[in-house]
């Protein structure tokens, strides 16, 4: 599942970043690497906020649609 369709308030492990190579270096650069945790605190019309090793980070919905966690 991708990340822009969980629920709030919710953990996941990120599996893989289905995004072009320089998107994903600058996600990775965030500390959205595989197997990493996430939390999703909410989510908006504007995209979701997530937790990721002790950072809140603001990731819009069509970005949010290449980051597959499970």
């Amino acid at each position: 599942m991708t990340l822009n369709s969980v629920n709030p308030g919710s953990d996941y492990r990120l599996v893989a970043l289905n995004a072009s190579p320089k998107m994903r270096s600058k996600l990775e650069t965030l500390g959205l690497v595989p197997g990493e945790r996430i939390n999703v605190l909410s989510s908006t019309n504007a995209g979701l906020i997530i937790e990721v090793k002790h950072s809140r980070l603001a990731i819009a919905h069509d970005l949010a649609g290449s980051i597959v966690v499970a």
